[in-house]
């Protein structure tokens, strides 16, 4: 066994192979503590440091915790007195819908049909497309539309029923 240099105590073997020279009782050294990361939502570790530095990181990391429990962060709350000060009513103000002129139904759908018979399938879904974009139909016109000419598409010629079927 190996004796303190300050108090002339018995230092365990332990101690001595790591390298210390003075007992626990007259060592000037902090307790190692351990400060934990999260590097993501779970799977947190932990760092050994003095107790100091564990302190400060506490002080700054949002998740850190004190030694006795979690850290409470004071709530904002604004009085009602100080949201009547503030508050504007406005009342008649025109709804940005109302500048909003839009094709018609019945005169949207024939102008598509139309359109289906000239050019086919593909540049018609292409043109609805761009009259959507351009805000001449909303996008339940468009989707209503689109499903009648997906219908027509689909559904067989007169011509295709007489091949299918040697009339």
């Amino acid at each position: 066994m190996i004796q303190c240099k300050k108090c002339d105590v018995n230092i365990p073997k332990a101690r001595s192979e790591m390298g210390y020279d003075v007992c626990v009782g007259c060592s000037t050294e902090q307790k190692k503590v351990g400060h934990v990361i999260y590097p993501h939502k779970t799977g947190a570790f932990i760092q050994v440091m003095d107790r100091e530095t564990r302190d400060n990181l506490d002080r700054l990391d949002r998740r850190g915790i004190t030694s006795k429990t979690s850290r409470h962060y004071k709530t904002i709350v604004k009085k009602s007195k100080d949201l009547d000060k503030t508050a504007k009513v406005v009342r008649n103000r025109p709804s940005s819908l109302d500048n909003i002129k839009l094709i018609p139904n019945d005169k949207l759908l024939k102008m598509i049909m139309d359109y289906y018979e000239d050019r086919g399938y593909h540049p018609t879904i292409e043109y609805l497309k761009e009259l959507n974009r351009n805000g001449d139909i909303a996008l339940k016109q468009r989707a209503e539309i689109q499903d009648l000419v997906v219908d027509r598409y689909l559904e067989p010629s007169p011509r295709a029923l007489q091949r299918k079927y040697s009339i």
